[in-house]
């Protein structure tokens, strides 16, 4: 595959780009779509760290989280109270460390496993006392694309009938060289495999595709560009949530160890995107595509930005060139124009939407009693400290 380089600045990520039956779609909801919902904070935690941190997951069975150096391999365990209990570091290449990584969960109470930023993007094992145990291969099959984003994690760790799983996306479970929708057009969603499932006491690997076959994109046979879904996963119902990145559906899976079982997709609805139309040329930013979705235990939180309009981007890219993104011009359209919003779920229906993000700084995690994890933003007050907020959702 001969590669190319593209560049997407959202407000919180850097991706580069190298080159069951289904039913019908249904709304899936009643009442106000657009009834208004925002975060009001409830508690807070400070970790007396110089260096920036990220949370990578929290663990209701000791309430604790797992945080991380956010350029650096060193990682904490922290309590509800931010004390730190644990500390180690981790990056780099000895024996008992994981390389370059930048997610990590917990393994219930027995330890963590850490994905490694590589070709094959492995998974370091390691036991409560951070000691390594054991490296899965992973489901990466080359480098299609590396995506940095300090705020999202793309596994999940899990046990089905006593044993333990890892679920997730990676973006380069597939071939790139020979699966390119520019060339196969829509029968890339029947190929492109970024769904995995690893048996971890067998180091056995499970691939599929996650775009579901009710996807309107994939059901008419149109080529509207990658749209690779993320994916979030509710423990207590084993309920996976996939959500491409173009179109407006969420889809909703149960997952056993022969992976993923359809259940429904439902239609998004917000007054910010019901216009748009997916394009397969036309730049990230002038589309407001679907980036995340979290699960916060009954709730789940769909996310996505707004779109820079067209004509405003064409009109900066052409006066500055290719290096347009360095122009002052762009950076104020983005901060204009970029906003992000989100869409709730509750019992597979939309319930609401979020117009505005936490004053405070960027959501990090979806918490299982319905809560979320806010790193705070780096003012003047928080520069030599790490201050994260507890936040919930209230309804206007």
């Amino acid at each position: 595959m001969k590669n190319s380089l593209t560049l997407f600045l959202p407000a919180f990520a850097l991706t580069f780009f190298a080159c069951s039956t289904s039913s019908e779609s249904e709304t899936g909801t009643e009442g106000n779509l657009y009834q208004e919902f925002h975060f009001e904070v409830v508690d807070s935690l400070v970790v007396d760290a110089l260096e920036v941190l990220v949370a990578l997951d929290y663990n209701p069975e000791n309430d604790t989280y797992l945080l991380k150096e956010q350029r650096e391999g060193n990682v904490y365990v922290v309590n509800s109270k931010g004390e730190i209990l644990e500390s180690r570091d981790l990056g780099g290449e000895g024996p008992n460390q994981a390389g370059t990584f930048m997610e990590g969960t917990f393994t219930g109470m027995d330890g963590f496993v850490f994905k490694e930023l590589s070709p094959t993007m492995d998974f370091h094992q390691y036991d409560s006392d951070f000691q390594k145990v054991k490296v899965h291969q992973g489901a990466a099959l080359g480098l299609n694309a590396l995506v940095i984003d300090y705020y999202r994690q793309t596994f999940e760790y899990l046990t089905m009938e006593g044993k333990p799983y890892l679920f997730g996306e990676e973006i380069n479970g597939y071939e790139g060289g020979e699966i390119k929708g520019d060339k196969i057009g829509a029968e890339f969603y029947e190929r492109a495999t970024t769904g995995f499932l690893i048996d971890l006491s067998q180091d056995s690997l499970q691939r599929f595709t996650l775009f579901a076959d009710d996807w309107k994109a994939k059901k008419e046979g149109a080529w509207i560009g990658n749209s690779l879904p993320s994916i979030s996963f509710d423990h207590s119902s084993q309920t996976a949530f996939v959500l491409p990145s173009k179109g407006n559906q969420l889809s909703f899976y149960k997952l056993g160890k022969k992976g993923l079982v359809f259940e429904k997709s439902i239609e998004l609805l917000h007054p910010d995107r019901d216009d748009a139309i997916p394009n397969p040329d036309q730049d990230g930013l002038t589309y407001p595509s679907l980036d995340n979705v979290r699960n916060l235990g009954e709730y789940q939180l769909v996310s996505f930005n707004t779109a820079v309009p067209e004509d405003i981007l064409n009109g900066i890219k052409a006066k500055a060139g290719e290096e347009y993104y360095r122009d002052p011009e762009f950076s104020q359209a983005v901060k204009t124009y970029r906003k992000e919003r989100f869409i709730l779920i509750k019992e597979g229906k939309q319930v609401g939407v979020i117009n505005g993000t936490p004053e405070e700084g960027r959501i990090n995690l979806g918490l299982p009693d319905g809560k979320v994890l806010v790193k705070a933003g780096e003012g003047e007050e928080e520069r030599d400290y790490n201050l994260f907020y507890v936040m919930k959702l209230v309804r206007d």
